[in-house]
């Protein structure tokens, strides 16, 4: 007896809504130069989960505005950000994480790497093939701006999503 399964294939797409999706092959690139930031400032110390979690979710919204969201271990933003001295019932215990700026040395990486430019690039092909009388190049050129977000991966239920990332 001969059983033959069809599946169907879906495409999928991002949803029309005007906004330029960073290309995934630009973003699996940010992702390993952030990757390789975070293994090299950890070294030893690095287990391998923080490194492997981490991806890159971009887009461009409104006109010039890169939104470059982090997805990677919850404890990223603390050793991004770092920790002041935490205490607890028993008083200070002198925990304390100095701030690693893996997203400042991430934000250079990219201008250095031309992966900034890369994607400013793809933006004025999709938007000059989407609307033909738009000449954004120029203003482009002129006014760049990334904002950081970042999502939480394996965080303890009373994580709060949402701190801002220090660039």
């Amino acid at each position: 007896m001969i059983v033959w399964i069809f599946l169907k294939t879906y495409k999928m797409a991002y949803a029309n809504t005007g906004e330029f999706n960073v290309l995934y092959p630009t973003r699996r690139k940010m992702a390993n130069i952030l990757k390789r930031i975070v293994d090299n400032e950890l070294g030893e110390y690095s287990e391998g989960t923080l490194v492997s979690s981490i991806r890159i979710n971009a887009k461009i919204t409104g006109f010039q505005k890169l939104e470059i969201q982090i997805v990677a271990a919850y404890y990223f933003i603390f050793l991004n950000n770092g920790v002041p001295e935490t205490s607890n019932q028993y008083g200070p215990n002198g925990g304390s994480i100095a701030p690693r700026d893996f997203v400042s040395q991430f934000t250079s990486e990219l201008a250095a790497k031309g992966i900034t430019a890369e994607i400013y690039s793809q933006y004025t092909d999709w938007l000059t093939k989407k609307y033909p009388l738009v000449e954004a190049i120029k203003v482009l050129e002129k006014q760049q701006k990334l904002v950081y977000t970042f999502e939480a991966l394996f965080a303890p239920p009373d994580f709060i999503q949402g701190f801002p990332l220090d660039v």
